[in-house]
């Protein structure tokens, strides 16, 4: 399947059934009421110049409630797949199977943290010691470093999350089968991961211009952003099941 393929089959999946959105409303949704009562307190507590007990509550729900968003976003993969092999979706068991695959998603994320952390200590560097001496080449230098590794990163491990999902082989294993396809379908993967970041920009865009119109805004926003965020996950599985099969 080309990359025009996979964009325009994910595009129709969606179409036939858009039950595929609801998991990623559920998510959006839970986040947003922590999220908001986050905002307005730590507003407050901006004109204070304090932090409240409230601020840190809504800080340790959001906290607590991640697991949860992981969760729920990560059966987009197993949807797609029930989708192409039986027709239908399957909620409880597309969750079931995300569960079983808890611990290996968990060191995928610290192996990512860790691996983040390592690689952008140097262009953050730069990023703090241009603002720090107001030199605007080493701000941009910093930014673009940055910026680039995002890009490397994000092509790299296109596939990985799927197959740490889908692959019913150890972490270890499920990881080389998601960046061996991405090494494989290079030119593809390079302009799903391009399309994605353009995708997220716009969202975020869109997401900021309407929270400016007020709360109302705001809510309307990340709901459409979620919706942006939904099609992705579906091109990324729908890009990996037709790999798979080469």
């Amino acid at each position: 399947m080309g990359f025009f393929a996979v964009l325009k089959g994910s595009f129709a999946e969606l179409r036939k059934n858009p039950l595929l959105f609801l998991p990623k409303m559920i998510s959006v949704t839970i986040w947003l009421i922590p999220y908001i009562l986050l905002m307005q307190s730590a507003k407050v507590d901006l004109l204070r110049a304090t932090v409240s007990q409230e601020t840190l509550l809504y800080t340790a729900l959001i906290f607590i409630l991640s697991p949860l968003w992981l969760i729920i976003d990560s059966m987009y993969p197993v949807l797609v797949l029930q989708q192409k092999k039986k027709k239908r979706l399957d909620f409880s068991a597309a969750l079931r199977h995300v569960l079983g695959r808890l611990l290996q998603l968990l060191a995928f994320l610290l192996l990512l943290v860790v691996a983040t952390t390592i690689c952008f200590l140097p262009f953050a560097a730069l990023l703090a010691l241009g603002l720090a001496l107001a030199f605007l080449p080493l701000i941009m230098l910093g930014i673009l470093g940055t910026a680039v590794l995002v890009f490397i990163g994000g092509i790299a491990l296109y596939f990985v999350p799927t197959s740490v999902i889908l692959e019913k082989a150890g972490f270890a294993e499920s990881f080389r089968t998601g960046f061996t396809l991405a090494q494989k379908n290079f030119s593809e993967v390079f302009w799903l991961t391009l399309i994605s970041f353009l995708f997220l920009v716009f969202a975020f865009a869109l997401e900021g211009t309407l929270g400016e119109l007020g709360f109302a805004g705001f809510i309307v926003g990340r709901y459409l952003g979620g919706i942006v965020t939904v099609y992705l996950y579906v091109v990324n599985p729908t890009a990996y099941l037709a790999a798979r099969k080469k």
